[in-house]
Order: C-alpha cells, then structure tokens, then sequence
C-alpha cells in the first residue's frame, strides 16, 4: 500500500487534521498533504514518529500491499466465522481488528469483516454488545471514502441502521440522507439493450439478479407490515400477511426454510407448541436444502458462493439450547429430536 494512503487513512480515523498531524512532528501542513498525496516521502527520521502518532507498528506503516484476492478474503471470512464459534466473541474482535491493521487499505476487506464483526453480536446475543458500537461505526466510516459506491451504501446502511437501534434518530436520518435515492434502475434497462443485441446469457443474468433482489425487497416490505400490525394487535391481518410470504417463497423456489419461517415466528409469538413443532420440523427439512434456488431454472444464469448451511444450524443450536423464550418447547421429544438433527447437520459441515 502506499505510504501517503496508510498515512491518511489512519490520520482521519484518529480524527487529527493536517495540520495538527504536522504540528506534532514539527513539520509543516503542507509536507504532510505532499506525503498524502505521494509528492513526496517523510523523512527515514520520521517513521517511527508517525507511526506512534498514528496508533500503528512501523510495519503497517510501510506496508505495501493495498489489496487482497477474493479468494483470500474469503478464507479469512471462513476463519473468522469458525473462530465466533468456538471462541470468546471479545477476543476474536481483536483477532479481527488485527487482521484489518494488517491490510489497512483493503476496503473490501475491511467492509467484509466488520459487518461479521457487527452481525455475530446478534447472532450469539453477546452482553453489553453496544460497548463494541465505536470500533465498529469507525470502520463502516472508513469506508465512506471509497470511490466503490456500493460499499459506501452498504457502509451507510449499516450506520443508519446501528443509530436507530440506538434510537439516536437525528443521527440515523444524517445517514439516510446520504445514500442517493435510485431514480431510474439501469439494470432494467441494460437487459432490454443486452436482449436486443442478442446477447441473451448477460440478459438472462440481470433479469435473474433483479428477479431474486426482488424477492428480498418484497419479504422485507411485507415483514415490516406485519410487525406494523403486530403492534396495532391486529394479528389476524399479520397472519395473512404470513401465508402470502410463505406463497411468494414457494412461487420463487426459495425452500422450505424459507417459506416456515414466517409462520413460526407468529406461532412463537402466540406460545403455540403444536404450530411451534411442526414449523421446526418443516424448517429443519429445509436445512438439508437451504438454498434450493441454485437449482432452480429461474436462476440458472447467476453465479453464486459457497453458503454455509452450518452457520444457519449454528443460529438455530444457540437458540434452541439457550434462549429462554423458548423454555416452553424445552423437554417436547419432538424440539429435541429436531435439535439433535440439527446438530448432525452442522457435525456434517
């Protein structure tokens, strides 16, 4: 990586300026602004000074390497998620922390494991989770710079979303009035030009992406309605809303898991043991197969990674083995012979 981006990049992270940056090295702003932009190189005097200052070894500060394959990235994700597993949440934070200091130029990287970092908080329902909230809201703020507009968003969206849960509302609108409002979505438009030029793959591909972002679009519209009828307790509309997730995830071929899941979560609501059990066990089945889409002639033209039904079974182990709202399935012969499926499931991955 670049001496001047490493510079910049930890400067603004300790939210120092230019010139209070060259006031404490006893230079001057503007040399610190030629190393920033790579006009020129600090002095070999100044190394270590800049790299206390910064808060970093003088190896990150003379690292080089900017970027990562994708293939490397992954296997550091694949690393990180087994170690949530096993490990103290606290101390993989750190590992994980270390990893990005490492390749502090990297924004895929970065973008990649803080929103790990961020989810296994929920995931594994970690006491005092929002003591983690600075360290994390930094390097989504990190990335806001980026020139790549979609991690900005996603960088964004994970901001705003992090303040509401905060219920700092002024603070969650700031970051919602920074991601641009999409007026005409071009994707549309450039399958219509690729159908036209004959070039039929790369149609079909952006029609299915569009298709199945859809289906994520829609779930979540109609989630957000049932909740809103949830609260104003009229269930029998957040019912209906339930059956027509379950119809839209079957029309898409999206799996049992899928289509159960909106159903059980009413039925767990309602303390309903029988409704309860039979959905884990649908839910269960659609673990053999969770992502059966990729099979599907709908989306036979999209690419796709490697997704883990393990993390999924890890989730629901955690949740059936200590979550306390559950204590009225506990002790059923069928919650246990689902959960010991469920646990040869992740045995297998």
């Amino acid at each position: 990586m670049e001496l001047g981006k490493v510079i910049r990049t930890f400067r603004k992270e300790k939210q120092m300026t230019q010139e209070e940056m060259a006031r404490r090295l006893g230079v001057t702003p503007p040399a610190v602004n030629k190393w920033e932009n790579g006009n020129s190189y600090p002095d070999i005097t100044l190394l270590a000074p800049i790299a206390r200052l910064l808060g970093i070894t003088t190896d990150t500060l003379l690292s080089y390497r900017e970027e990562l394959t994708d293939q490397e990235i992954q296997e550091i994700l694949t690393q990180l998620s087994a170690r949530m597993k096993k490990e103290e949440y606290g101390t993989v934070f750190q590992w994980g922390l270390g990893v990005i200091q490492e390749y502090p130029g990297c924004e895929a990287l970065i973008l990649s494991v803080v929103q790990v970092l961020d989810a296994y908080r929920d995931i594994l329902q970690i006491p005092e989770a929002e003591k983690y909230d600075e360290e994390i809201c930094s390097l989504y703020r990190r990335i806001l710079d980026s020139t790549d507009s979609a991690a900005v968003h996603t960088a964004l969206t994970a901001l705003f979303l992090i303040a509401l849960k905060k219920e700092q509302y002024e603070q969650a609108e700031q970051y919602l009035d920074k991601i641009p409002q999409q007026k005409v979505n071009s994707m549309r438009y450039r399958a219509l030009l690729y159908a036209k030029q004959e070039k039929n793959d790369q149609a079909y591909e952006l029609y299915e992406r569009m298709l199945f972002q859809g289906y994520s679009d829609l779930t979540w519209c109609l989630q957000g309605i049932s909740a809103l009828a949830i609260k104003e307790n009229h269930m029998g509309k957040a019912e209906r809303i339930a059956q027509k997730q379950k119809k839209l995830a079957e029309i898409l071929e999206m799996g049992k898991y899928m289509e159960a899941s909106p159903e059980f979560s009413l039925a767990y609501m309602r303390k309903d043991k029988e409704a309860c059990l039979c959905l884990l066990e649908e839910m269960t089945d659609g673990l053999e197969d969770i992502a059966p889409y990729r099979k599907s002639e709908l989306y036979s033209h999209l690419a796709y990674t490697k997704r883990e039904t393990g993390n999924i079974a890890f989730m629901m182990i955690k949740a059936m083995e200590e979550d306390e709202s559950l204590d009225f399935l506990r002790g059923e012969e069928r919650f246990e012979r689902v959960l010991g499926r469920i646990k040869q499931m992740a045995d297998r991955r």
